[in-house]
């Protein structure tokens, strides 16, 4: 193993546990805000408020995308130090040749395709629109 390899694999990995630690927070953070509208939406509130309720979820949701690719830059950066394609630099850098974006599935598209994206933010959306039409509607 070359010289310093080894802790450059790390400090990038540490990178690469920050992200996947914000996209949970995030998760978490829009769970708790689908919950809170959830709640209040058996009160008597102004049913506009609910309709507003929408645009933190879709907030979070392209908040999550964003440090899934981010997360991933750092993954493509990870496997180019442990395959001895980049040299021992310590440069966290992670433009990638655009040529090399599918290969590292960077793009907004291939994250928006990743499963912690599509089966926690679609069904949640789906939750509080179901919601913000009953509440519109009078069922509720």
């Amino acid at each position: 193993m070359k010289e310093g390899k080894a802790e450059y694999l790390c400090m990038v990995q540490e990178a690469i546990s920050r992200m996947s630690t914000t996209s949970g927070i995030l998760k978490g953070f829009s769970a708790t805000v689908i919950t809170g509208i959830a709640a209040i939406s058996f009160t008597e509130v102004n049913k506009w408020v609910f309709l507003l309720s929408v645009f933190p979820i879709i907030s979070f949701f392209a908040l999550d995308v964003y440090y899934l690719g981010l997360e991933r830059r750092f993954r493509f950066l990870f496997d180019l130090i442990r395959t001895d394609k980049k040299d021992i630099d310590f440069s966290m850098d992670i433009q990638i040749d655009k040529s090399k974006y599918k290969e590292a599935q960077v793009r907004v598209c291939d994250c928006l395709k990743s499963k912690s994206i599509w089966l926690f933010y679609p069904p949640a959306i789906v939750v509080i629109a179901i919601i913000v039409i009953m509440k519109f509607r009078g069922c509720i």
